[in-house]
């Protein structure tokens, strides 16, 4: 790995006093399982900041990602009862800690393979060929093993129709 939670904490700590906040009661982690997402910010008790394992090796995603997490953490902590999401105030923040104020980012080639070696299914729609894959058997690989996958619709043509593999 490239970068370390060390590395993080110490970001998050310059962070802190730029914000005037502290972020020392969320607890950071790691996840090797992740691989749709970069990070995660969940608030409870103890709050705490997931990072996918992939984010640490890759430069150029570390830093936003960290800080676009930091921003959801800094959001809660001003606004404990608050539920932004990525709304004005989360990018307000963003900017704030100096990050890109966007939702999400395009997969890089890392996160599209790790993905398709991992890939357990892929659903793939006959109305346009849009493929996905899945980690793992959730609500639409199970309504399609039941027979029950004219109750979902392609995101992209509106399709009913879909083929599932099993990898």
């Amino acid at each position: 790995m490239k970068h370390s939670i060390g590395e993080v904490r110490r970001e998050y700590d310059r962070l802190d006093a730029l914000c005037g906040v502290s972020t020392r009661g969320v607890a950071l982690s790691v996840s090797t399982r992740a691989t749709r997402r970069m990070g995660l910010f969940r608030p409870g008790k103890p709050p705490r900041i997931i990072l996918s394992a992939f984010v640490l090796d890759d430069d150029a995603l570390f830093w936003d990602t960290i800080r676009h997490e930091y921003a959801h953490a800094l959001v809660w902590l001003r606004e404990p009862d608050g539920r932004h999401g990525h709304d004005a105030v989360w990018r307000a923040a963003c900017r704030e800690v100096g990050c890109d104020p966007k939702a999400t980012a395009a997969p890089t080639e890392d996160q599209l393979a790790l993905r398709a070696e991992r890939a357990k299914y892929r659903v793939s729609c006959l109305g346009c060929g849009q493929a996905t894959l899945y980690l793992k058997a959730g609500k639409i690989v199970t309504l399609l093993k039941q027979g029950k996958g004219n109750r979902l619709r392609c995101r992209a043509c509106g399709a009913k129709r879909f083929r599932l593999e099993e990898l």
